[in-house]
């Protein structure tokens, strides 16, 4: 396969996965392509927890985070309380309008997954999550050195 034709997959899936994920997440009032779902999940998977650590579970920027938590917090999903091992820092939480869309974004996700895996063997799915960990960690790895 030529590099290429790597990029032009993964422009492809991009633009499938937008086209999947934009008109669901618009339904739930959040701005497709932010992250802010992503954000949503992932405090729905572990919430109370610092922006840090949210910020490196969805891989943003701090700046990213900030804007994304603002928007959130504004929309009644989120709420930041003192953390009480560091007063430095804040705790993210969801309130309970926002657990009930986390819920929401969850199905997404599952239909999402299911989309992408239809037809395709547990073995070869395996591969490609390997295959693409890969790629992600060359990326990422390369991001480092050139900064």
């Amino acid at each position: 396969m030529s590099n290429e034709s790597i990029r032009e997959l993964m422009v492809r899936g991009e633009r499938a996965r937008k086209q999947i994920f934009s008109p669901l997440l618009s339904e739930l009032g959040l701005t497709p392509g932010q992250g802010q779902a992503r954000i949503l999940y992932y405090l729905f998977l572990k919430d109370n927890i610092t922006q840090k650590e949210l910020a490196d579970s969805c891989h943003f920027e701090a700046t990213t985070m900030s804007r994304n938590l603002d928007k959130l917090e504004n929309l009644g999903l989120l709420t930041r309380q003192n953390n009480p091992d560091c007063r430095r820092s804040f705790l993210i939480c969801l309130t309970d309008k926002g657990t009930a869309e986390a819920k929401e974004i969850k199905k997404v996700f599952e239909l999402f997954e299911g989309i992408v895996s239809d037809g395709i063997s547990q073995e070869e799915f395996d591969v490609y999550l390997k295959v693409m960990t890969r790629m992600c960690v060359n990326l990422e790895s390369y991001n480092k050195k050139e900064k």
